[in-house]
């Protein structure tokens, strides 16, 4: 079945809006944490302790909502590249409300990125796809994935600052990215079967891996976030996210973007003009808020 792009492309950039403003509301809170008395639960302990972190907790959850409704009417190639535009949000909220002050090369990035997604959506528009995946594709993208999570865990552990911050998220966003096509195999079977169906889903593992990938991208962001640089974890996430979820889509549910030549003009120009905006976003300063007492 096919919907109207301007639902699911609404649905999206609401919630880029709300994980834009949960990423700033948490870093500011997770970057006061000591990195050498917070391991990944002491830390979560500690977090859970503050409310600006926990309002910031409720805007994941929200947002986290409005990407499955998405991911359930649209397509993985055309959703995912529009969650970069919680780069945009989170450089404007951050600049009015947490008294973060973004430099030229910042606001040039942000304006690049939001007339590249612009492009880009005019010139996809790709086919739905099918998710009928083969076992075999479905290990080897699992191993891939794994493998590359490991390795920037294992590297992030013994890094600081803006490195240490870029490694643990892009672990998250290997998480994240993995687990939007795990999404869209849960929305499309629900959708399938209804939701008198979400009993046989539950013997699927499909619903776990979404649940650990959920977790995990989340507890490796709140590790980036406390290393230091919100502009550096966000990037890095976001670009590993997009990236991974626009290949699965492509190689695992066949989601085929247009391929005449004015759609692939318009889609080059905009995702370079994309990239170079994420690149001026990704040289920004370090952030470092004082620690807490």
């Amino acid at each position: 079945m096919h919907h109207n792009p301007a639902i699911y492309v609404s649905l999206t950039l609401l919630a880029a809006l709300g994980f834009a403003a949960a990423a700033v509301l948490q870093q500011a809170e997770a970057a006061r944490q000591d990195p050498e008395t917070s391991g990944g639960g002491s830390l979560l302990v500690q977090l859970l302790q503050k409310p600006l972190w926990l309002l910031g907790l409720v805007a994941y959850v929200i947002a986290y909502g409005l990407q499955v409704w998405a991911v359930s009417l649209g397509p993985v190639v055309i959703i995912q590249p529009l969650i970069a535009a919680q780069l945009v949000f989170a450089l404007i909220l951050g600049t009015l409300f947490m008294g973060r002050r973004a430099g030229l090369w910042e606001w040039l990035g942000a304006v690049g990125v939001t007339i590249g997604l612009g492009g880009f959506i005019v010139g996809t528009d790709p086919s739905h796809g099918n998710p009928d995946a083969t076992t075999m594709a479905w290990i080897i993208s699992t191993a891939g994935t794994l493998v590359a999570i490991l390795l920037a865990v294992g590297i992030g552990s013994r890094t600081r600052g803006a490195l240490q911050s870029a490694l643990y998220g892009t672990a998250a966003g290997l998480c994240w990215g993995f687990m939007i096509v795990l999404m869209k195999m849960v929305t499309h079977g629900l959708g399938e079967g209804g939701f008198g169906d979400i009993l046989s889903m539950l013997g699927r593992p499909f619903v776990y891996g979404l649940l650990v990938t959920a977790i995990a991208g989340f507890m490796l962001l709140q590790k980036a976030f406390q290393a230091g640089s919100l502009t550096h974890a966000l990037v890095s996430y976001t670009v590993l996210e997009i990236v991974l979820a626009v290949l699965l889509g492509i190689l695992l549910f066949h989601e085929r973007p247009h391929s005449d030549t004015v759609s692939l003009i318009i889609t080059g120009f905009s995702s370079v003009l994309m990239l170079a905006g994420i690149v001026c976003l990704a040289g920004a300063r370090v952030e470092k808020p004082e620690p807490a007492s």
